[in-house]
């Protein structure tokens, strides 16, 4: 009986220690977000990226992720960037794994749901026994596949990097105009399911005391951004500042409505002190202008054109000519009147000379 009793405990003292030590493993693990779930319907042939972040309330030890899909459906559609084993190394909380989904162009329009399971266990266990298997978590997917377009995006942020101004011969305004520019870098989120830019963006320079507005530019050219995705755009503003700092205002366009708007100060340099290297583009047009021109006069010199190139240019003159020659016929008038004077003054000279060369004979 005795014995009896004493099994009996040491049973229920042992379940008692798997699920207390279960359960403490199972709340220092999670994810975040729960769920792979599409913002807007996507087309087929799409591609859509989430990230779930893997938390952990400790990081004593190497720990190994094991994933696997549950969606019979759509689980061809579905990959992880780690990979399906994973290590979760020692002194990370915190572990991102991206759900990569490429919807198949033949997909059917629908709904499409299932899961994605993720164990982990202490590295090189696996899942072979031992209450590390309590650490788990279940990521719901849910897709809606469509052939409506939507198209929609936010703005994360926004920076001006400092520039610096342009040796020579690149600050010549026929440069300048392409190479000498304020980049705005703009965060785009695409939560649409179609390719997307902002529709325009506008900069305002100001001085340091926001008192005197220097330059405003408008660039309608934004690169656009993939469906689903977050990425850095540029948008460019030509402009003249010279050396100092200023304060940039900027709106981001959803077609005529301001959905973004913010204002950061940035500096500008005297040219070489950011080592910034324009490429081989400003060489090519400097080329490109050069061959140009070598090639229209040699265009001129085969066809011969000179001589009427000659003739309008002395038609055309004619005004010019006419007026030279006034000019010099009264430069030519006054040259004379001057010398007649000087010849006079010389006989009256010569008269005087002579007169007292005579008196004093006598």
């Amino acid at each position: 009986m005795k014995l009896r009793v004493i099994k009996s405990a040491v049973f229920f003292f042992s379940v008692f220690i798997v699920f207390a030590c279960a359960q403490n493993a199972q709340a220092g693990f999670g994810i975040s977000p729960p769920y792979v779930k599409t913002i807007k319907p996507i087309f087929p042939g799409s591609h859509y990226e989430q990230t779930i972040t893997l938390l952990r309330s400790s990081a004593d030890e190497d720990l190994e992720a094991i994933v696997k899909v549950n969606a019979p459906e759509i689980a061809d559609w579905i990959s992880i960037d780690k990979g399906d084993v994973f290590d979760l190394p020692k002194n990370e909380l915190k572990i991102p794994m991206v759900v990569l989904i490429d919807v198949p162009s033949s997909a059917e329009i629908g709904n499409y749901q299932g899961y994605i399971n993720i164990q982990v266990s202490p590295k090189g266990q696996g899942t072979g026994g031992g209450v590390a298997i309590a650490l788990g978590a279940r990521v719901d997917v849910d897709l809606n596949i469509t052939k409506e377009a939507f198209l929609d995006f936010t703005i994360r942020k926004f920076d001006i990097p400092d520039i610096e101004m342009l040796s020579k011969p690149w600050s010549y305004p026929i440069f300048s105009r392409f190479f000498y520019k304020v980049k705005a870098e703009i965060t785009v989120k695409n939560t649409g399911n179609v390719k997307v830019a902002p529709t325009k963006a506008t900069l305002e320079v100001y001085d340091l005391n926001k008192e005197i507005l220097l330059e405003a530019g408008t660039d309608k050219k934004i690169p656009k951004v993939e469906p689903f995705e977050t990425k850095t755009v540029i948008a460019a503003f030509p402009t003249k500042l010279s050396q100092g700092q200023y304060w940039g205002k900027i709106r981001v366009y959803k077609d005529d409505e301001v959905v973004y708007k913010d204002e950061t100060i940035f500096l500008v340099n005297d040219p070489g002190t950011l080592g910034t290297k324009l490429g081989i583009l400003p060489w090519l047009m400097l080329g490109g202008m050069i061959l140009l021109a070598i090639l229209f006069i040699l265009g001129l010199i085969k066809i011969k054109i000179w001589r009427y190139v000659y003739k309008v240019i002395y038609v055309l003159s004619w005004p010019l000519r006419y007026l030279f020659s006034v000019l010099s016929r009264i430069w030519q008038a006054i040259k004379r009147k001057f010398w007649e004077k000087m010849h006079q003054k010389a006989i009256k000279y010569q008269k005087e000379i002579q007169v007292d060369k005579n008196n004093d004979k006598k």
